[in-house]
């Protein structure tokens, strides 16, 4: 009605086309009218409608399942870290108490024939839901892990109680006999309640102060604890429905000797790590840590162990049913995308579940899942950490790290080589599979590529034309600066013991003063060149375990380094960043010691020493060197902070990264 008042002049001008003053009288009047602010609707009522109406959807049948949830949120200690501070969530986190299993259900959502925007859609879901929260943050209040053993401790005798009065009452409406019948049920039931009350309550407090102490001690032995309640909780013997108190006697005894035997480790480990890492202060922290875990640790373990026996006694007591809450099915596992933390939201696949599991140890090992690929013969799967093949036969996992891998690449458009640093050399392993196989492998791979040893020498074109598929078998043909070709020859290959003389030798510069002068003689233009680098190498750090053996053990480091570029290497310094000896220049007749200058086809060895080991050292050996090229940092094991940069241009390849299986030596090859 108002829109037809507000348009009859135009309908006027229509009858009367002639009279034209009424336009301009209307058009100054709507001017003067319409044309202040406060006659607009307010900005943000003009963007509801816009959103409420823009883009809308029709959805013909949208239902949403009801939800039913046990929440547990357990608050530990933890650093601080400086990028999260000031964010007020991270904030709250750290405010909010500990909470026990409390329970949250939603209702179902169910609308059919929407039409809607999808922003209006998603607000009528929210409000569905935080209504419902809303109304249950009485019950999460109630599940405060601090009111946890006083609340259990009153319902279990609350439920007595009601019991004891209900069973005589329900009885004497039917007769006699049935009231003493009732009434024997129901002081059976009060009896019952009050027990279990008191050795639930008591586990609860147990459990809650033992979870404190543990907080004490060191950062591994909480892991270690956690890791075990994830192991009991989810699978073995504690997760059956019919264990015995065998099996829980079996378990409180794991737990005790678990704390007693932390403790005891502790004495002797906490003073040397500290002490190899911060020196006298780290010493006095580690010897205070050892004496808090020596107490601590086993109270934990005893607290634990009484904790699973109490658990059962009241389970095995109380006439309620328990529900074991083990999930229904694995935690769903999201393929990797790229090498970042994007991942892919797909389908719940049972295989890929199940290879989360393998990778996690069943969420015991800090790991992640990447991907995987499954052939014919073998199961790969990728994980951060490490790369897993498991032979679908023998159902034998073969787990290796990711920088212990060299390189990777196709073999005649059906085969995957991916080959492998060991104690002997690179070895390759080949696999068959279809060519979508391979692809989606290579992709999983190349995922990690920056972590592997030689992530820039795929397909650097080594001379593997006679068969053998060992990448460290190396020639001249390709690389600058060598000048003779050089009979083929895999570094490592030769690593096996010798039984060595050490007659005349009688400290360790005299072992380095005769490997001197042996490697001094060498040069590029021999055809054996590679072959007998290696071999002084690999005799060094022989006779190096052979003189000092025994209580006298030391380990060591040795790095050799080939130039195979057309221009020379200044060498600026070489330095043990970790341990007890000096840094040796080992280098060939192409090397000039004045000027420090390794010409091509040069190469030049760095050893390294580290200290007898003992209670307050660890003896490890870290070398640093530094260049006009390159820098590296390597040290006596593998490790994620061993690094090799190179100048852009250049490539470091390693063709040897071998490591003793007990730690006492480790051996680098390397081509610039």
């Amino acid at each position: 009605e108002t829109i037809a008042q507000f348009i009859s002049p135009l309908h006027k001008a229509q009858e009367d086309q002639t009279n034209e003053s009424w336009v301009q009288e209307l058009t100054s009047k709507m001017s003067l009218n319409y044309s202040k602010s406060n006659r607009r609707a307010p900005r943000d009522i003009e963007k509801f409608i816009h959103s409420a109406n823009a883009c809308r959807i029709h959805v013909e049948h949208l239902h949403l399942h009801p939800i039913r949830l046990s929440l547990t949120f357990t608050q530990e200690w933890s650093r601080r870290n400086q990028e999260t501070e000031g964010f007020v969530f991270f904030q709250i986190i750290r405010g909010m108490a500990s909470i026990s299993e409390a329970p949250l259900t939603f209702t179902s959502f169910v609308v059919s024939h929407a039409f809607e925007s999808p922003t209006s859609l998603m607000g009528i879901i929210s409000a569905h839901y935080s209504s419902q929260l809303m109304s249950q943050l009485l019950s999460i209040i109630g599940s405060l892990a601090i009111l946890k053993a006083p609340a259990d401790f009153l319902t279990n005798i609350g439920s007595g109680v009601f019991s004891f009065f209900y069973e005589p009452i329900n009885g004497l409406v039917k007769g006699p006999e049935e009231f003493l019948q009732g009434l024997e049920h129901g002081t059976q039931n009060l009896a019952r309640g009050i027990f279990v009350g008191f050795v639930k309550g008591a586990a609860n407090v147990t459990d809650l102060v033992t979870h404190n102490l543990a907080g004490l001690t060191d950062d591994f032995f909480v892991d270690e604890r956690n890791a075990y309640h994830k192991m009991m909780l989810y699978g073995g013997d504690y997760a059956a429905s019919n264990k015995s108190i065998q099996d829980s006697l079996s378990i409180a005894g794991a737990c005790v000797a678990r704390g007693f035997r932390s403790g005891a480790s502790g004495i002797i480990e906490q003073p040397s790590m500290y002490a190899s890492r911060y020196g006298a202060i780290g010493l006095v922290k580690g010897v205070g840590k050892a004496l808090v875990g020596a107490v601590v640790k086993p109270v934990v373990g005893v607290g634990d162990g009484a904790v699973v026996l109490m658990n059962h006694v009241s389970e095995a007591t109380s006439d309620k049913e328990v529900v074991l809450k083990i999930p229904k099915r694995l935690r769903r596992a999201l393929s990797a995308v790229s090498s970042g933390s994007s991942v892919k939201i797909s389908p719940y696949d049972e295989v890929s579940a199940k290879a989360q599991k393998i990778v996690t140890g069943g969420e015991t090992v800090d790991d992640a899942y990447l991907g995987h690929v499954q052939t014919s013969t073998t199961l790969f799967i990728a994980s951060s950490q490490c790369l897993w093949a498991i032979d679908n036969k023998t159902r034998e996992p073969w787990c290796i790290d990711w920088a212990e891998i060299s390189n990777f690449g196709f073999v005649d458009g059906r085969y995957m080589r991916i080959d492998v640093f060991s104690n002997e050399g690179i070895h390759s392993n080949i696999y068959e599979m279809s060519s979508i196989q391979l692809a989606d492998l290579f992709g999983l791979l190349s995922m990690q590529v920056e972590k592997m040893g030689n992530c820039s020498q795929i397909g650097l074109g080594f001379d593997t034309s006679d068969g053998s598929s060992s990448s460290g078998a190396m020639t001249s043909k390709h690389i600058p600066g060598v000048k003779s070709i050089q009979r083929r020859h895999t570094f490592g290959s030769i690593n096996k013991p010798l039984k060595m003389t050490t007659i005349g030798i009688t400290n360790e510069k005299e072992l380095i003063r005769r490997c001197r002068t042996r490697v001094k003689e060498l040069d590029s233009s021999m055809n054996d060149y590679f072959c007998r680098l290696d071999e002084e190498s690999w005799l060094l750090v022989n006779s190096w375990g052979q003189y000092f053996t025994g209580l006298s053990s030391r380990r060591c480091v040795i790095i050799g380094i080939i130039n195979g570029t057309l221009e020379p290497i200044q060498i600026k310094s070489a330095k043990l960043v970790e341990g007890g000896s000096l840094c040796y220049f080992i280098p060939s007749s192409e090397y000039d010691d004045i000027d420090n200058i390794l010409h091509p086809g040069g190469a030049i060895l760095f050893f390294g020493s580290g200290a007898v080991p003992s209670l307050l050292q660890s003896g490890r050996v870290a070398i640093s060197i530094e260049s006009n090229v390159f820098l590296f940092d390597l040290t006596d094991q593998i490790s994620q902070y061993a690094t090799a940069y190179t100048r852009p241009g250049l490539r470091a390849s390693f063709l040897e990264k071998s490591f003793d299986k007990s730690g006492w030596w480790a051996k680098y090859w390397i081509l610039i």
